[in-house]
């Protein structure tokens, strides 16, 4: 049987148990999710289809590309390494910040105005941001304005304007926002969470800087920052959508040929990282406590990363079916909300969860949150259990990527965290290798361990 043939009969076998099901719910009245009939018949077993390959540049440059001309749009994202805002100078602070508020703001022959325009009328989205680590760029433009974003690309990375208009209004920005979250209880909870799981570390540091910094950042050091950080040696690109292999090499050499080819190449310790400590709180007055929590996780290439993930999605995933909302929120009525995820970040791996209540019912909610903790270690996770947020991993996967940006940035995203280049293709396969006894163990080894919490709000009678 060939290929299409196939394909039709397994799609008409899907709509002749859908139409079975909806019979059933028409006269049986119960209710049926066919979201979840249809990902659990067609995308389960789905694999991801697009080739990724790797283009190497004349200059020794490289970018991961997925070819998908079912629509004229291209997707590049890029990231210049060692250029986040831990990487800020002591006394500069929000440094990597404000050059990515700027970037758009006039170019090359652009003033601030025609700039905006230009991207308008290009259908040109750009976006800028800092992270901990890494300046990043998204990219996303018709196929048929490629030149344009070429042009655009290079006036950004080559002669970027900084105006002076330009840096006092950002400067405000940036100032009102820090004062604006001081007074938000979950950005002083989550500041000082940073604070005391990194200590002095650079990682700790709030990403939009301090005031006194952001306002004596001048122009020179905003070139300075791209002199020093706009390199080939710490680039990393990857591409997607409608464009060829030799098209891509064509733009991305005419965007990045000239870029110096080594960056200023700063290096930070690796943190002491502080996932045991007592119990803190901020006091404030508020009408609930907020709580975040933290306990020693995995990175992401450890063979325990795909056993705990799961572990941890059952515990704590998105939504309100996992363990720790089904006991606090759906049967005690004790939180507006709990959660927990792993943060897989290289050399601070760490689980990380948090949640919120009312001052009466702190503490039975932190008593069910250690509870659960205990029961998921010493029992582990139902064979139900597990098979749900296995079944649900591997047909969300897909789905995943609705538009060519999803692809690039998971190229991007790839490459990060070395994760192979068939790592598409692979991925489920990793899942469907996982097992409850794999899950289990990972359960037994991390979730023994009690959380540190912080919490906010008004004086906990703990202390």
């Amino acid at each position: 049987m060939n290929f299409k043939k196939k394909v039709f009969l397994i799609l008409n076998l899907f709509f002749i148990a859908v139409a079975m099901y909806a019979v059933y719910v028409f006269f049986y009245k119960t209710p049926v999710d066919l979201q979840d009939v249809a990902r659990n018949a067609l995308l389960k077993e789905k694999k991801f289809e697009l080739k990724v390959e790797e283009i190497v540049l004349k200059d020794g440059l490289k970018v991961w590309i997925a070819e998908d001309h079912s629509a004229p749009i291209v997707a590049l994202d890029f990231y210049f390494s060692s250029a986040g805002y831990a990487f800020d100078e002591n006394q500069k602070q929000g440094l990597s910040a404000m050059v990515a508020a700027l970037l758009d703001e006039g170019a090359g022959a652009y003033e601030q105005e025609a700039f905006s325009n230009l991207l308008e009328m290009n259908a040109i989205e750009l976006d800028f941001s800092s992270d901990d680590e890494n300046f990043n760029v998204s990219l996303t433009v018709p196929s048929k304005n490629l030149d344009v974003a070429a042009s655009v690309l290079r006036a950004v990375l080559f002669e970027p304007h900084f105006a002076a208009e330009n840096i006092k209004v950002v400067q405000k920005q940036m100032a009102e926002a820090v004062k604006m979250n001081s007074e938000r209880p979950e950005k002083v909870l989550q500041k000082h969470f940073k604070q005391t799981f990194f200590g002095q570390h650079p990682k700790g540091r709030d990403g939009l800087g301090k005031i006194e910094d952001i306002m004596n950042i001048t122009r020179a050091d905003l070139l300075s920052f791209v002199g020093n950080h706009f390199a080939k040696d710490n680039l990393i690109m990857a591409m997607a959508g409608d464009i060829s292999k030799d098209e891509a090499q064509k733009f991305l050499s005419d965007v990045f040929s000239n870029l110096p080819e080594k960056s200023a190449g700063l290096e930070l310790e690796k943190p002491e990282t502080f996932y045991v400590f007592e119990p803190q709180h901020i006091q404030r007055k508020m009408p609930q406590v907020l709580a975040r929590f933290v306990l020693k996780g995995t990175e992401r290439l450890s063979e325990d990363f795909y056993a705990l993930y799961m572990a941890t999605e059952i515990f704590g995933g998105a939504g309100l079916s996992s363990r720790l909302n089904l006991t606090s929120r759906e049967k005690e009525g004790l939180t507006y909300g709990a959660y927990m995820y792993l943060n897989a970040q290289k050399d601070a791996p760490r689980l990380e969860g948090g949640f919120a209540t009312s001052l009466e019912n702190y503490e039975k909610m932190e008593k069910i949150l250690f509870d659960e903790f205990e029961k998921m270690a010493n029992d582990g996770v139902s064979q139900k259990e597990f098979n749900a947020v296995k079944n649900n991993m591997l047909a969300s996967f897909n789905l995943r990527f609705k538009s060519v940006s999803d692809i690039s940035s998971m190229l991007l995203y790839m490459q990060k965290e070395n994760l192979g280049m068939d790592f598409l293709q692979k991925r489920n396969e990793y899942v469907l290798n996982t097992t409850r006894d794999d899950v289990n163990r990972a359960a037994k080894k991390y979730f023994a361990q009690k959380p540190s919490i912080i919490t906010i709000g008004e004086s906990l009678r703990k202390e």
